[in-house]
C-alpha cells in the first residue's frame, strides 16, 4: 500500500532507527508537524526523503543515503532555527549562527530488567502527580543552574498523551523522607517508545548510584509494554549524563544540533 502522507512516511523511517531521524520522542515532532511545509519521497518502495521546513526554521531533515541538504545560500541566511543531525552539520556554516549546542541521543532495546537495588538508606516512590508539582519543579531546578521550570509547567506534563504517573518516581533519603532524585519518563503506544525525560539527582546525593537506580527502575516499569526506549541531552553537560545511560546499556553514536541565530 503506499504512502499517502508525510506523517505515515515520518513513522515509518522512525521505527527503523529512531535516533538518526530525530532528535526527540516521535510523540513530540507529530505534535508540532503541521506548523512546517513538508515533502517526502519514496524509490523501489522505500521513504528515502523527508524535509519538513518554514521560512526561517529547519525542524526535520533526513536522507536514506546521508546526503546533506542543498540549501540556497537566500534561504540559508534567512534561516533562524536548524536541528541538524551530525552527518548533515556540514551544510551549515557555523559563521550563520549565535548558538550551535549538540545533543546526544541513545537508544535501549528490549531486554530483560531484574529487581533494581537502591543504595542502602533509599527508597523508591511513586511521585504523586496531582499533589507534588511544586517538588518535582523545585527538585529540577535545584539540578541545573538556569532552567525555568515552575509548577505550571509540572501540571502540564501530566496532560502529554504519553504521560503514565507510574513512570513518574522519586529516590527518597530514608533518614531525612525527603527526595534524593527524581526520574520521569514517558511511553507512547502508537510506536511502543519510551523515553527518558528527567533523570535528576540533588548535587549533594551524586556520586551514590541513584542516578543510576531511577534509570533502572523506569527501565523495568517500561519492560514488557515498550519496543525501544530513548534518550537525549546535551554532550557538554558537566554532569556527563551520557556516561549513565551508556552504563544502563544505551547504545548509539547519533549527536544532533541545535542552530539558532538571534536577531
Amino acid at each position: 500500500m503506499p504512502l499517502e502522507t508525510f506523517r505515515d512516511a515520518l513513522i515509518l523511517v522512525y521505527r527503523e532507527n529512531p535516533c538518526q531521524v530525530l532528535p526527540n520522542a516521535l510523540w513530540k515532532t507529530l505534535k508540532e508537524i503541521n506548523k512546517f511545509e513538508t515533502s517526502f519521497k519514496v524509490e523501489n518502495g522505500l521513504v528515502t526523503h523527508l524535509e519538513a521546513w518554514n521560512d526561517e526554521s529547519l525542524y526535520i531533515y533526513w536522507s536514506r543515503d546521508r546526503t546533506p541538504p542543498k540549501i540556497p545560500k537566500k534561504r540559508l541566511d534567512n534561516l533562524k532555527f536548524a536541528l541538524v543531525h551530525q552527518d548533515f552539520l556540514r551544510a551549515f556554516p557555523a559563521e550563520n549562527f549565535d548558538i550551535q549546542r549538540p545533543y546526544f541521543r541513545l537508544i535501549r532495546k528490549k531486554q530483560q530488567m531484574r529487581e533494581v537495588e537502591l543504595p542502602q538508606g533509599f527508597h523508591i516512590a511513586n511521585v504523586d502527580t496531582k499533589s507534588e508539582s511544586d517538588l518535582v519543579a523545585e527538585v529540577i531546578k535545584k539540578c541545573y543552574e538556569n532552567i525555568n521550570v515552575n509548577p505550571e509547567i509540572v501540571k502540564s506534563w501530566t496532560k502529554h498523551p504519553v504521560f503514565d504517573p507510574n513512570l513518574w518516581i522519586w529516590v527518597i533519603d530514608d533518614e531525612k523522607g525527603t527526595p534524593a532524585g527524581l526520574g520521569i519518563a514517558e511511553f507512547d503506544p502508537t510506536i511502543r517508545e519510551g523515553s527518558l525525560e528527567w533523570i535528576q539527582v540533588l548535587p549533594e546525593y551524586r556520586g551514590k548510584g541513584i542516578g543510576k537506580s531511577i534509570v533502572l527502575e523506569l527501565l523495568r516499569r517500561l519492560q514488557g509494554r515498550a519496543a525501544f526506549t530513548t534518550v537525549s541531552g546535551e554532550v557538554n553537560n558537566k554532569t556527563k549524563p551520557e556516561i549513565l545511560y551508556r552504563r544502563c546499556g544505551f547504545q548509539g553514536d547519533d549527536v544532533w544540533w541545535l542552530l539558532i541565530k538571534k536577531g
